[in-house]
């Protein structure tokens, strides 16, 4: 019997479930090659979604089927020491790591699987080391990049300093059995903090995305919202898909916005996804009288993303992973900043157009270019889906999943 302990803090099993995001659990099987699946998040609680649950206590475990059981962290282990937060966590952590490598001896799991280099991949090397379980460690994002261009450390509150991240990112990969990167780009970051090459396999983000989104965008169906789609059809729409948060640039698509209004273009900005920014962005919308063109969408729900985005006009993307693939398959013209794995995708003039880091003049000129022309619009979101289809082919992602962990040697 095959099984795996993934270790992973992108979303809370809170927000899987309110996202409608059950393909991110459900991939964690690949198609069945495990037969048994433990997911656990380090701190996997949310105050306006889980009002029932303490932020302190002893980590818990609640199954999600037969064969798949999550194991919930907190922010802290004692509510006592609720007032000494750094502490309070340092004890939930330890907790928590402890509780994995019960788990993992007990149940014989050979392969434990940490969603990025920093906090899980530091809580996979620890449960690996004390138990002998292979490693495998996926690549989130260059956090390099991230870090130049935001001047701070990824996970400020826990680790505070960009060296102390920086050290146990080393720490990490060069002990990795195994590291999984979803493009060249990210592979190489592994590479840069001492990884062997020949343990970086390319795993794109295919088999992560939901199903729907390969879907035709014609055959998606509208949004059960009439009014949102009466809205969306009165006006062309840019969009943007992910987190409102400063390392992702996301008021640079309000620049955009700003500059196309003063040169009397009617195009309106659509917001999908939330974070810190959304305050600052109404604020500026309120106060240039453009509120009635941006719209925040929030995090919705899969299927009411696929829906949606068919009906927008371009996509802005100043720095996106999985999402820059969403907006590729809905077939539509992208205009994306020369960052990251975006250049894999966006080709001007071929899927869209791709302009220097933080250049909102040229992306507002590109977006006013794609904008006057319905024709170049259809040939090239026709080709950005085409591209990333090509690119990111499910089947060939779990394919290459599954020969990974072949290769570790544990599992047949």
């Amino acid at each position: 019997m095959r099984k795996l302990l993934y270790v992973d803090s992108s979303y809370s099993l809170s927000q899987v479930r309110s996202r409608g995001l059950g393909h991110v659990l459900r991939m964690r099987f690949l198609d069945g090659y495990f037969d048994r699946v433990w997911s656990a998040h380090p701190v996997d609680t949310h105050p306006a979604l889980d009002p029932d649950i303490g932020p302190s206590g002893k980590p818990f475990c609640e199954r999600i089927s037969d064969d798949h059981v999550f194991v919930r962290g907190r922010y802290g282990r004692f509510p006592l020491l609720a007032h000494v937060a750094p502490l309070n966590a340092l004890l939930g952590l330890g907790s928590f790591v402890a509780g994995l490598v019960r788990l993992v001896r007990r149940e014989k799991i050979k392969v434990i699987r940490a969603g990025d280099p920093l906090m899980c991949g530091l809580i996979g090397l620890i449960v690996s080391r004390m138990t002998g379980a292979r490693l495998v460690v996926r690549i989130n994002g260059d956090h390099d990049m991230i870090r130049a261009s935001s001047g701070s450390a990824i996970m400020p509150s826990l680790f505070r300093f960009v060296a102390i991240e920086k050290l146990i990112e080393r720490l990490v990969l060069t002990r990795a059995h195994c590291i999984v990167a979803p493009s060249r780009n990210y592979g190489d970051f592994a590479v840069r903090k001492g990884a062997d090459r020949d343990r970086v396999v390319i795993v794109r983000y295919g088999n992560l995305i939901d199903p729907i989104h390969f879907e035709e965008p014609e055959a998606r169906g509208l949004p059960v919202d009439e009014a949102l789609t009466e809205e969306l059809r009165a006006r062309p729409w840019m969009v943007h898909v992910g987190r409102l948060h400063s390392m992702k640039h996301a008021t640079d698509c309000y620049d955009v916005l700003l500059k196309l209004a003063r040169d009397d273009h009617v195009t309106g900005l659509l917001l999908i996804g939330d974070g810190p920014l959304r305050e600052e962005m109404t604020r500026r919308a309120e106060a240039d009288g453009l509120s009635e063109r941006v719209r925040f969408l929030g995090n919705i729900d899969q299927r009411l993303i696929a829906q949606v985005l068919p009906l927008c006009t371009i996509a802005l993307s100043p720095l996106t992973g999985r999402a820059l693939a969403e907006v590729a398959l809905a077939a539509l013209p992208i205009i994306a900043y020369d960052l990251d794995w975006q250049g894999e995708v966006v080709e001007t003039d071929v899927t869209g157009v791709l302009v220097p880091a933080r250049n909102t003049v040229d992306m507002s000129r590109a977006a006013a270019w794609l904008l006057a022309d319905a024709s170049l619009r259809r040939t090239l979101g026709a080709e950005a889906r085409r591209r990333a289809y090509e690119l990111l082919e499910p089947e060939e992602q779990t394919r290459r999943e599954i020969e990974a962990y072949r290769n570790l040697g544990v599992l047949e």
